[in-house]
């Protein structure tokens, strides 16, 4: 708040120059067409708030740099466009792993529940992003996590053939995928696993929550992915 009422007249000054810029508090991002220009903008909004309203600029932290190099609240800049933030989308997925650790107790249902509760809150708030298949991949990464979880129950092979097989899978194919020698993770991405427990499993009868089909006006098609760096 105090923020917001001393750098009122900073944002007053970069409107005044006809900058784009973006402040949250103490953190402002100012976007220009190019790096002579930004060097430039720097330099003249540094001695503006050191010598005009009498503040330190921290050097080590301000910087010149393309957008896409850039984060801000958790969201970066890509030609244009507003997208979830690399460092963002990988503490998601840490986030994930978190509330599905191994060798709990805990039920399926909790554990969905428990995140559900996380995903949500999560997603409405990188809902600004322009790429629902941000939000599509964290969902994704939820399945996967939790199909891992339901092969390590099985303790034994012949147990989790089985359990395929019960749930609609050929026996060659369950066969086949069981005794691959895989690990739990790896087996959690194959067919037969995501046959016997679909998106529409987790989804329709587990009640996972999902964000990334709700066509928000400024979303791009679920499609289109962006490459971050």
């Amino acid at each position: 708040m105090l923020s917001n009422i001393v750098l009122d007249e900073l944002d007053q000054e970069l409107e005044k120059r006809g900058l784009e810029f973006c402040r949250f508090a103490d953190d402002c991002n100012i976007f220009v067409g190019s790096q002579k220009a930004a060097e430039r903008v720097m330099e003249k909004v540094s001695q503006f708030i050191e010598n005009k309203l009498k503040l330190k600029v921290n050097r080590e932290k301000s910087q010149v740099a393309k957008s896409d190099a850039v984060k801000f609240l958790g969201f970066t800049v890509v030609d244009r466009t507003v997208a979830i933030a690399h460092k963002a989308l990988q503490t998601a997925m840490s986030k994930v792993k978190a509330l599905t650790p191994r060798g709990t107790h805990q039920t399926l249902n909790h554990t969905l529940a428990d995140l559900n509760q996380w995903y949500v809150g999560w997603a409405n708030y990188y809902s600004l992003t322009q790429y629902p298949s941000q939000l599509r991949k964290i969902e994704a990464h939820i399945r996967r996590r939790l199909r891992a979880r339901l092969v390590s129950q099985q303790k034994r092979k012949q147990h989790l053939y089985r359990n395929l097989v019960k749930r609609g899978v050929p026996r060659k194919q369950a066969a086949q995928t069981v005794f691959s020698n895989k690990k739990r993770w790896a087996l959690s991405a194959t067919r037969a696993v995501t046959r016997a427990y679909p998106n529409s499993w987790f989804i329709n009868l587990m009640g996972q929550e999902i964000r990334s089909d709700r066509q928000l006006a400024h979303w791009f098609e679920v499609s289109q992915w962006i490459r971050l760096t």
